[in-house]
């Protein structure tokens, strides 16, 4: 199992803090964001990782190389303009296998990612009950709708979900994987769901860089 992490961002809101560097390399202490990330797969078992990069992606690969410093196992897909999370993983197909785990460069979560993947031959969404603003409504254990412009809906996707290479057939350039890709399978009642915790730390705003900072020290 392959594990895909979306890290071409540019931390636009992070403003000086990310200033030349891609978002998840934001440093925490001495170490960079995405360090923990790629930690926290890798302590499930999970040691083969795509990472789909974009903006400075030089600095992700001198750091990283392929992740043997790290006890891991990387390769890369370079997105040479912006493609969206659809473009991006649509160009990184070939490196993806049958199946495979997706999640963000700029979220960390300690999980059970392991038994994830195990439970699930579906494709399956995480989600956690919305806190403000939500995008998902569930039935049972299946997403029912999906929809990015709904904050009203009881739910909201936790950034990683399991999927099958096929689903990537739905995908063009310059598009958005999660508004083509859930909202199908949830119209088709393809797309199972895991209601988990609201235990996360992201690096969305300085506010957020900041209580992660201070978790991790």
């Amino acid at each position: 199992m392959r594990v895909a992490i979306l890290a071409g961002g540019l931390g636009t809101r992070l403003g000086e803090i990310a200033r030349d560097l891609p978002k998840p390399m934001v440093p925490i202490g001495n170490r960079p964001f995405l360090e923990f990330v790629i930690e926290s797969f890798a302590q499930r078992g999970l040691s083969d990782f795509v990472l789909l990069t974009g903006y400075r992606s030089e600095l992700i690969e001198k750091h990283f190389a392929d992740g043997a410093g790290f006890g891991v196992h990387i390769e890369y897909s370079r997105e040479r303009q912006p493609l969206g999370t659809g473009g991006a993983i649509r160009q990184a197909r070939h490196l993806l296998g049958d199946r495979f785990l997706l999640t963000y460069g700029d979220v960390l979560r300690r999980f059970d990612y392991d038994r994830f993947v195990r439970e699930h031959n579906d494709p399956c969404l995480a989600v956690y009950p919305r806190i403000s603003a939500g995008n998902t409504d569930i039935a049972g254990d299946r997403v029912i709708r999906f929809d990015k412009r709904a904050p009203e809906l009881p739910y909201i996707d936790a950034g990683f979900c399991v999927m099958p290479s096929s689903v990537i057939d739905w995908l063009g350039d310059k598009t958005s994987f999660e508004e083509i890709v859930f909202p199908r399978l949830a119209v088709e009642r393809r797309l199972a769901c895991e209601v988990i915790d609201q235990n996360f730390l992201e690096i969305g705003t300085p506010e957020d860089l900041e209580r992660t900072r201070k978790a991790l020290a």
